[in-house]
């Protein structure tokens, strides 16, 4: 038996700003259609977005070689990452701006996962995640 969802509940929606499948708070319905919702990690609001779907951002379109060479570009972001955890030294270290990191410190982020620091700069640090390097906030000097 189906339980009939209405504004107040919990559903699973794609997140435009985390860009990932999360659990969002029903903002608005029409009928018995959900229409806006709000990520209970981000705190976005945004129309509902059913999860599982197949999505393609609409500024970015890729055809032929421009989509082999992403894919290529995605699976060797991927083995850099699995090389970098099987070297990795230490513990995994919950993200925090206020840390200092060190190249190959594991990070864990609560968005991203399990990131390797690549290289520090002031104040910053290039993490490799699963699926592509990000710059985040540290308190390196």
């Amino acid at each position: 038996m189906d339980k009939k969802l209405s504004a107040g509940d919990d559903v699973d929606s794609y997140c435009t700003r985390c860009r990932l499948d999360l659990g969002h708070i029903i903002i608005a319905m029409i009928g018995d259609k959900i229409v806006k919702v709000k990520c209970k990690t981000c705190g976005s609001t945004h129309t509902f977005r059913s999860t599982g779907v197949s999505r393609i951002s609409s500024t970015v379109r890729r055809t032929g070689a421009s989509e082999r060479k992403a894919t290529s570009m995605v699976a060797t972001i991927e083995a850099v990452w699995q090389a970098g955890i099987a070297e990795a030294r230490g513990p995994e270290v919950p993200y925090n701006m206020g840390i200092a990191f060190k190249v190959g410190d594991i990070i864990g982020h609560s968005v991203f996962g399990k990131g390797i620091v690549q290289r520090t700069e002031f104040r910053k640090c290039l993490v490799i995640f699963r699926d592509k390097e990000r710059m985040l906030v540290s308190s390196n000097t």
